[in-house]
């Protein structure tokens, strides 16, 4: 027995060098003229991987193709010959050449079925998704596109790398835009494109703007999917879509590249504000002239929560830093009452109510504070925190209201509050010492909203009710 195991043994030990050999040589010369036919053709098989196309190509399109020759140092040992080709007929009858490339089964049929149609190719075509682009309207194509001059680029790519991150009051009135027939309601900078700027106005439409570029004196593309005057408009947080609303008791979304409507938002009241939520970017707040405000989600279409408490109209709302409680202002039309009233909520009830005159409120972004526009010509400043008390030490006054919805906010830096007067002047205030630092008189009739470019440290938008837009630096 013990002499049979070292027999197999060592006969097992020489047929283990032999086939390792041979698996050595195998790796280094895989073309060798070692079981040539079979290595041709797993050759030939790596070689159609690189020529094929899955669309049908006829000998006009495929002698534009390389050769195989032309495919490197073993191109002379890969050489596919013409009797691959299991039907030549097949072949000639598809349009394709003797000599030329391997076409597959896939591509024969196809040229075949296509010229028994009497539609055959002339030359590739690849089938495509069908493109967004083939809806657009002319002229709204590349409304996304930056391409912005040198000098604003570089800014823009500074501030976003923190390079630049404290705001600064503006010089001077860059461009008026003109494209509105009526007062304008609003303005509102795009999160994500630093060029675009919409505004809503009480001529159905809501414009968007393309500053820096040539023409951006006219607006870059109408949203005029509203029947009545638009109210509000807000950015999508991908900068892709624009929220509106207003006195046809809709709020509507529409993408900004097609100009098409995607989803109406229809409403039992005038919405006169809307806000999205700052995380969960599907939800989106929306107050009206009865008072409700409603909860809706986008991918649904439908409202998740309403909150009404018998308040007369909503006329702002705005959510916290954190997007935990928002706030919002409202008419009342209650016996021994103010004429409005702030309102502090959670996601499912109210948890603050305090009796001002406001038309319109923004949370500080960073600080847990917000501050409240007052029909009596000046800014008053709360905490964000229970019990939400007034700061009687902090109050931004010297504009003029005068039962306007004239709107207030804060820079990004949060350290100054600008907002817009009856009297057409814009007015900047410091947030730590609540004075005036700088007033600009830039129109005619009722400034109603101030907002500072979110990137551009400096760059400011504002709108009126003579119908015009101005941009400043």
């Amino acid at each position: 027995m013990e002499s049979l195991l070292s027999a197999y043994a060592s006969h097992s030990d020489e047929d283990d060098e032999e086939p390792k050999k041979e698996e050595e040589e195998e790796e280094g010369n895989w073309c060798l003229p070692k079981n040539r036919e079979g290595r041709l053709e797993s050759a030939a098989k790596r070689l159609r991987v690189v020529e094929f196309s899955f669309f049908p190509l006829p000998a006009t399109a495929s002698q534009s193709l390389p050769k195989p020759k032309d495919f490197g140092w073993h191109s002379q040992e890969l050489q596919i010959p013409h009797q691959q080709y299991p039907d030549p007929a097949s072949a000639a009858a598809a349009g394709i050449a003797p000599g030329s490339r391997y076409v597959s089964k896939r591509e024969r049929a196809a040229a075949i079925a296509q010229q028994q149609l009497g539609s055959a190719p002339t030359h590739t075509t690849a089938i495509l998704p069908e493109s967004s682009a083939s809806h657009e309207p002319p002229g709204f194509q590349g409304i996304l596109d930056m391409n912005l001059p040198i000098h604003i680029q570089k800014r823009l790519d500074k501030a976003r790398d923190g390079v630049s991150s404290r705001n600064h009051l503006p010089k001077e009135v860059i461009v008026r835009l003109r494209g509105h027939d009526k007062g304008v309601n609003c303005v509102r900078w795009s999160p994500t494109h630093g060029s675009l700027l919409a505004s809503a106005g009480m001529d159905h439409v809501a414009c968007i703007w393309k500053l820096w570029t040539e023409g951006m004196e006219q607006p870059a593309c109408k949203v005029s999917c509203h029947t009545a005057a638009v109210k509000d408009v807000q950015w999508s947080s991908q900068g892709t879509c624009l929220l509106t609303c207003g006195f046809d008791k809709t709020s509507r979304l529409t993408d900004v590249e097609t100009n098409c409507e995607k989803q109406i938002f229809e409403e039992n009241q005038v919405v006169n504000t809307i806000q999205f939520h700052p995380f969960e970017t599907d939800l989106f707040l929306s107050g009206g002239s009865k008072g409700a405000l409603r909860l809706w989600d986008i991918r649904s279409g439908k409202v998740v929560r309403e909150y009404f408490k018998s308040l007369g109209q909503i006329m702002d709302v705005d959510f916290s830093k954190d997007g935990k409680r928002f706030a919002s202002t409202s008419d009342i039309a209650k016996r021994n009452a103010s004429d409005k009233t702030i309102v502090i909520w959670d996601y499912y009830n109210q948890v603050y109510m305090e009796p001002y005159t406001c038309p319109s409120v923004r949370f500080h972004p960073y600080e847990d504070c917000f501050i409240a526009q007052s029909n009596a010509g000046y800014i008053a400043a709360f905490s964000a925190r229970p019990p939400f008390k007034l700061n009687k030490h902090k109050r931004f006054e010297g504009h003029q209201v005068s039962g306007f919805r004239v709107q207030c906010s804060f820079s990004p830096d949060g350290e100054y509050v600008v907002t817009g007067s009856a009297d057409g002047c814009l007015f900047f205030y410091s947030y730590r010492s609540s004075k005036c630092l700088k007033t600009m008189k830039m129109h005619e009739n009722v400034c109603t909203d101030v907002a500072y470019h979110p990137v551009l440290s400096s760059v400011v938008a504002s709108c009126s009710w003579d119908g015009s837009v101005c941009v400043y630096d």
